[in-house]
């Protein structure tokens, strides 16, 4: 009897040891080695060393409350970042009102397109994408141009802004343009200079440059040269044009100069359509 009293009294001491300290563990459903507090291989392939396919099917959260629907480390509230590139979201049609699925609530409109909630109405989102940025501007004004100098061109007209903003994406007066979007750039630019004396061995470099330098060619340069004439030297116009395509950011700007070594300064010529720039975001 003095035996199973001890016993009782052992197991009763352990219950209430392990019941009143913290069990700091991670739980793991058909996996052994689970990565995160709570992980679910839905599949029960991941074996000793998964990879990121039989990864694709599982499911965690994280200390930090996130929800990972095919990836281990959420990074948002809800992740669907899977690398199977799999991670869609399916709405359906909701009943509720508005004010009952709360602002920001999404769904689906069975005339086929999206709506979200303001918490008063259901609102359409846009069925059509942003206008892409076109701008067309050409140059009747002269600048001057300094010999050895990188000028940036400047005092535009623009012919053509498609940009939403109250000014559009590009900066006539200084020259400027701003990306609206992350995205690609087609840009071209042809400048002339007015009439004079071309010496022996003289260039005229066009540029065009970016202020985004990572995964992106910063700078595209076009020289046209003059070497030695016959008769020692030549007067007339001279030209450049430089053609690139840009990876930008939003935000990222791009600018327009030129650069020659005649000796002396030049004006650009005063006429639009041998002066003149397009950018096209493609």
């Amino acid at each position: 009897m003095k035996i199973k009293i001890n016993i009782t009294y052992t197991l009763l001491a352990c219950i209430l040891f392990f019941s009143s300290g913290k069990i700091n563990a991670q739980v793991g459903f058909f996996t052994d080695s689970p990565a995160q507090p709570l992980q679910i291989d839905a599949a029960k392939d991941n074996g000793k060393s998964p990879d990121a396919s039989k990864l694709s099917n599982d499911v965690v959260v994280s200390s930090t409350g996130n929800l990972g629907l095919g990836l281990l480390n959420p990074i948002t509230k809800v992740d669907l970042r899977s690398p199977d590139n799999k991670g869609l979201i399916g709405l359906g049609i909701g009943t509720q009102t508005p004010a009952q699925a709360g602002p920001g609530a999404i769904r689906y409109n069975a005339g086929g397109f999206m709506e979200y909630s303001d918490g008063e109405q259901w609102i359409a989102l846009p069925l059509t994408a942003p206008t892409k940025a076109l701008v067309n501007a050409s140059k009747s004004s002269a600048q001057s141009i300094g010999s050895n100098t990188t000028t940036y061109i400047s005092g535009w007209t623009e012919t053509v802004d498609l940009g939403t903003t109250p000014n559009g994406d590009f900066d006539p007066s200084s020259g400027t343009f701003t990306a609206p979007r992350d995205g690609f750039y087609l840009v071209s630019f042809n400048i002339t200079l007015a009439n004079g004396n071309i010496p022996k061995n003289t260039f005229i470099e066009t540029a065009i440059e970016s202020d985004r330098s990572i995964e992106n060619i910063q700078i595209f340069k076009t020289v046209n040269s003059y070497p030695a004439f016959q008769a020692g030297a030549v007067s007339n116009y001279i030209s450049g044009n430089c053609n690139a395509i840009f990876n930008l950011k939003t935000g990222n700007t791009i600018k327009f100069s030129v650069k020659h070594n005649i000796g002396s300064s030049r004006n650009t010529l005063n006429d639009g359509k041998l002066n003149n720039l397009s950018i096209s975001e493609l």
